[in-house]
């Protein structure tokens, strides 16, 4: 919204739109140079990218778009289909059962619609639209989990579902555009922020949320990426790789400090 409205003279950059796991995908193969990926995918080609200190898509607590909807408590669930479109919350689902329930579940693809997925799972994981929907008009006889607050409660961090990520070759080639792209997403935040009445009057018009709900979701989350949220980000991956969901735990290497002359590690292929 905020790009849409300040509408920047000097814009030399081409906006294409996808789903995390598709940005993640054009970020790593190069079809892109920067753009917001799921926070997962950075810890798995960080080698290859740098982040923004300025921009993230994160809660403290409840995110609302982001729940597990289960037939009966999560205590005792044994299967689950996990959406394909976002990999942090897979990642960050299997974390919070292994490491704070004990549980190790058997996982299968969300394939069907979430009435359809719960005939055969004990539990569906929904994000974005899908996310909201189970918790506005929850399905009959279901429980719901919402991930932030599982996350809050148990680490007493914020959770950073998404970063905006420069790919290290792109600041190399052009750190001049590099950064003005930067900026203005920078100040795009700044400019919807100003304007929560404008972006939720827009909003409306392209999903089925009434106002308020918008209003709320659209509150609950944060975009900046303050040292609170990278504190966060990195409990995160420490929690992951003690799960054995990543190999590693990667440091945050940021655009700023490459920038002005931090130089650049060694950069291999990576995985989205």
């Amino acid at each position: 919204y905020g790009l849409e409205g300040r509408r920047p003279a000097a814009a030399s950059f081409e906006l294409l739109a996808g789903v995390p796991t598709d940005l993640n995908r054009m970020l790593v193969a190069g079809t892109i140079d920067f753009g917001p990926i799921s926070s997962i995918a950075y810890a798995r080609n960080h080698s290859l990218l740098l982040l923004s200190r300025r921009l993230s898509i994160s809660a403290r607590g409840a995110v609302d778009s982001i729940q597990l909807v289960c037939r009966r408590p999560i205590e005792t669930i044994g299967t689950i289909a996990l959406t394909p479109q976002s990999a942090t919350s897979v990642v960050l689902l299997k974390t919070l059962l292994r490491l704070r329930y004990g549980r190790d579940v058997d996982y299968s693809e969300l394939r069907g619609s979430p009435e359809e997925e719960l005939e055969r799972c004990d539990a569906v994981l929904l994000i974005g639209d899908q996310g909201l929907e189970a918790m506005y008009f929850p399905l009959e006889g279901t429980i719901r989990y919402d991930l932030g607050v599982m996350w809050h409660d148990w680490t007493g961090l914020p959770m950073v579902y998404a970063v905006w990520a420069a790919r290290a070759d792109f600041l190399r080639r052009r750190p001049d555009d590099l950064l003005a792209v930067e900026d203005e997403l920078a100040q795009a935040m700044d400019y919807s922020r100003e304007r929560a009445a404008e972006v939720v009057e827009s909003a409306r018009g392209r999903y089925r949320f009434g106002r308020s709900c918008l209003t709320r979701y659209f509150r609950v989350l944060h975009y900046g990426f303050e040292e609170e949220y990278q504190a966060g980000l990195q409990r995160f991956y420490e929690l992951a790789h003690e799960a054995g969901e990543l190999p590693e735990i990667p440091a945050l290497r940021f655009i700023d400090e490459f920038a002005s002359g931090g130089g650049y590690n060694h950069m291999s292929g990576g995985e989205a």
